[in-house]
């Protein structure tokens, strides 16, 4: 057998060493990726070499120049990524447990750190690139199907010009598009720093004075931005993580609340059936209290309406503990479900928050007064306060005023803000809405 055929036919066994190297890797980062429910990427990158490397000549420059790309290459990755050499000008790469945002930027890094000038023998060589991404899970589950997508958005990439990358996506819109997105993100959110806790402060009419205020869990997305937590809290609780972002809230405003001296507010949480249903509830939030020398009599639950499941005994006694821990128990939505007031003798219900969608059929018709104001003073006669939420202008706030409720919340006090701003204007607030008390004086 000459050389040349024993040059064939390692470079063969080369190629294939390599394939199988890379589709171990793949099934192990897939397998990693499946079972602690994260993302990765497949990206296929294609290297174009100098023009003037392709005339006849000795090897050893286009040697020592792929060297130096591999070089750059693994420099440009962490220790948990793979890169495999597929042939001469073309790299399979697998980044595990990344969410697409940072996948880009991971791209961009290798991008940038190939494209720069290769000082050899006293020439600057400098090379071109083209990168296809595909992630795990939204753009396939399939090993083949990824390593395929992606080498297809490699020739994409081509077409956007020299040193581009491009994202499989497959046939989706953007609304789609941004929902996969959330979804593939929201288990990274916490442990990136992207979720954070914005306050919106609680009108007491009588004192006509902020008491309190909402916590209200925000996360801003690198590349999405501001995303609501309509968008993500039902796929958090699909996903099994809307305990953890409850603990996270309630440590959060536990962490903040301990930095005042003046703790004179009270700060609402909203707590879920899914926490209610922990064995560990009232041990993991005591331990909290007890971290940041928080009082439960500073906190107040917000419960939503779900009359079933507190027939429920354990949690039925779980509220009933919370209760005399010094918590103070809402209801959030009433109205919205099947609850009745008979149903509070039995609940240790502090306040009712009425749903928001008595603020706007109140506003488009008046007649919705005669279901709305025997509502507020049977649970004044229950000795329950009433929240109301979603008043967003002067007529509004006018109009609950006269109806005796205790509580106003929404945009006309403030928007949700932050703890810094929250304690900073307090007093600017209550002097804008004593303002709208003046003018209905005034009428």
């Amino acid at each position: 057998m000459d050389g040349k055929s024993t040059e064939h036919e390692e470079n063969h066994y080369d190629k294939v060493s390599s394939i199988q190297l890379l589709n171990e890797r793949l099934d192990l980062t897939l397998a990693f990726s499946k079972r602690y429910q994260m993302s990765s990427g497949v990206c296929y990158l294609r290297i174009f070499l100098p023009p003037e490397l392709s005339q006849p000549k000795d090897n050893d420059t286009e040697t020592i120049l792929l060297n130096k790309i591999s070089a750059r290459l693994y420099g440009s990755l962490r220790d948990i990524d793979t890169v495999i050499k597929v042939n001469s000008t073309d790299f399979m790469i697998v980044i595990a447990d990344i969410t697409e945002h940072d996948c880009k930027e991971i791209c961009e890094r290798i991008i940038h750190s190939i494209s720069a000038p290769y000082p050899i023998d006293f020439h600057n060589f400098t090379i071109g690139s083209s990168m296809g991404i595909c992630m795990y899970p939204y753009g396939s589950e399939e090993p083949d199907e990824l390593k395929t997508m992606a080498k297809m958005q490699m020739y994409d990439a081509q077409e956007l010009g020299e040193n581009r990358f491009s994202f499989y996506i497959g046939n989706l819109n953007q609304t789609a598009y941004r929902k996969v997105i959330i979804e593939n993100d929201l288990p990274y959110a916490l442990k990136k720093g992207e979720l954070y806790v914005h306050y919106q402060p609680q009108y007491f009419l009588k004192e006509r004075a902020i008491n309190g205020a909402e916590a209200l869990i925000r996360w801003s997305h690198p590349s999405l931005g501001e995303v609501s937590p309509g968008e993500f809290i039902s796929y958090a609780e699909e996903a099994g993580m809307l305990n953890g972002l409850f603990f996270w809230v309630f440590e959060e405003v536990c962490q903040k609340m301990s930095s005042m001296k003046d703790r004179s507010l009270k700060y609402s949480i909203n707590l879920s059936v899914n926490q209610l249903l922990l064995d560990s509830l009232i041990l993991d939030i005591s331990n909290i209290l007890k971290r940041y020398s928080i009082q439960a009599a500073q906190i107040t639950l917000e419960i939503t309406e779900n009359i079933e499941i507190y027939t429920v005994k354990k949690v039925n006694e779980k509220l009933h503990f919370l209760k005399e821990m010094g918590f103070t128990i809402a209801l959030d939505d009433f109205g919205n479900g099947y609850f009745s007031f008979s149903d509070f003798i039995k609940l240790p219900i502090d306040f009712i928050k009425l749903d928001r969608d008595f603020v706007f059929s109140l506003l488009k018709n008046n007649k919705h007064k005669g279901v709305i104001m025997p509502i507020i003073q049977m649970a004044h006669n229950l000795e329950l306060k009433v929240i109301i939420e979603g008043i967003e202008d002067h007529t509004q706030f006018a109009e609950w005023v006269k109806l005796d409720c205790d509580l106003i919340q929404g945009y006309f006090i403030s928007e949700p803000i932050s703890f810094e701003e929250l304690t900073e204007w307090i007093a600017e607030i209550e002097n804008r809405v004593a303002l709208g008390f003046s003018v209905n004086e005034l009428q």
